[in-house]
């Protein structure tokens, strides 16, 4: 049997890992970059710290697997009729296929954000954003605001750890002069929409308490090389951060003749995640409960990979059932917040549960002294000779 993953985030890699692992056949990982991002931590990457943390070299997860074979190729096109599924220069066959294509950045047609607004998606955005940071240092113009827009997970990760940063940038380069703010944007009533008020207040008044301006229900209309516009007021600043849009991956919307998809173009799948023969969709794409967090991206890898073997070895396909898992977000080195079934913890026990939630994550992906080494990388600084 040959199995296709396509997608190198954790669903696809935790994908691959497993049906490796159950040795049923040939694996073949199809990802359009040679490394795996670990988006939970690219907060602190982006500010600072070390990559090693969240820049994860494919090879070096799949190091003791040889029977995965790691292909970086960017899919175009695809024939479930011929079991195909193909690049602009090669065709890949498959027996059974895994999709695990995350979702990409959206800027909701918000005028001069996609020209002028940073991200930290991708590597490449990571690379932009400490390059203008490094100008702004060299040329000693940390003295506007910083504005984060977004006020979900990775926003507020975002501008607590970037407050710190620029702290720390200040205290370094001895920027005596300088006053940098960051302030968080979000259009939304409150902060952290998809947690619990409790969760909204309490990280609210720490951001506060650690110096950020919190605006919400504030909207952005423009954005330009000098200034932005949020509810017809303008502000001066050269750096913005956006956080806030995703979308699924365009490649279903371009295959929907394949496809049951949502208006929101996500895919509909069936009890075993299937969304058609042979085809599974695992992660952000598909429509199943808690889709979207890493969590759930890595269960319903390990549920595919256990229903793949089971059809190989002649058994039934068993559903898979949803759950949830701690939800968590950092505010700063030294202080979290996470919460589970209406109990929460915060402070700097809150701030340590969520250090060892990453490493839960990274134990899922690779050997367990592997994962603490890299985990550990937290805590070093970034190996760049710009700053």
């Amino acid at each position: 049997m040959h199995t296709v993953v396509v997608g190198g985030g954790f669903g696809g890699v935790k994908a691959a890992l497993e049906l490796s692992k159950r040795q049923i056949g040939k694996v073949t990982l199809i990802s359009d970059e040679p490394y795996f991002l670990h988006h939970a931590t690219l907060y602190a990457t982006a500010t600072g710290r070390n990559d090693a943390e969240s820049v994860i070299p494919l090879h070096t997860i799949f190091a003791t697997h040889p029977n995965v074979e790691i292909i970086q190729d960017k899919i175009t096109t695809f024939d479930p009729q011929r079991h195909l599924i193909s690049s602009k220069k090669k065709d890949y066959h498959y027996d059974k296929l895994v999709l695990a294509l995350g979702s990409v950045t959206t800027y909701f047609d918000v005028k001069g954000l996609r020209d002028h607004a940073y991200g930290i998606k991708t590597l490449n955005d990571l690379k932009k954003f400490r390059e203008h940071i490094h100008d702004e240092v060299v040329s000693k113009r940390l003295d506007k605001e910083l504005f984060v827009i977004g006020g979900g997970h990775t926003g507020i990760e975002l501008a607590s750890a970037l407050n710190q940063y620029l702290n720390e940038l200040k205290n370094t380069y001895q920027l005596k002069a300088a006053a940098p703010k960051v302030m968080l944007v979000e259009v939304a009533p409150r902060i952290l929409t998809k947690m619990s008020v409790t969760a909204s207040k309490k990280v609210k008044h720490e951001l506060q308490k650690q110096g950020i301006k919190v605006l919400t229900n504030h909207r952005v209309e423009t954005l330009d090389e000098n200034s932005i516009t949020i509810d017809g007021k303008d502000y001066p600043t050269s750096t913005a951060l956006w956080t806030s849009g995703v979308i699924n991956n365009p490649f279903y919307a371009h295959h929907a003749k394949h496809f049951r998809l949502t208006p929101k173009g996500q895919v509909i799948v069936d009890a075993y995640l299937e969304a058609l023969p042979d085809v599974y969709v695992i992660g952000d794409n598909n429509t199943v409960k808690y889709s979207g967090l890493a969590s759930a991206a890595i269960k319903q890898a390990k549920h595919v990979a256990k229903n793949i073997t089971r059809l190989a070895t002649g058994r039934p396909q068993a559903a898979y059932h949803p759950t949830s898992s701690p939800a968590s977000v950092p505010v700063g080195d030294r202080w979290g917040y996470v919460e589970w079934f209406g109990v929460y913890l915060d402070g700097k026990s809150g701030a340590l549960l969520r250090r060892y939630i990453e490493l839960h994550g990274y134990c899922q992906l690779m050997p367990s002294k592997m994962a603490r080494t890299i985990w550990r990388a937290h805590y070093l600084a970034e190996v760049d000779d710009q700053l």
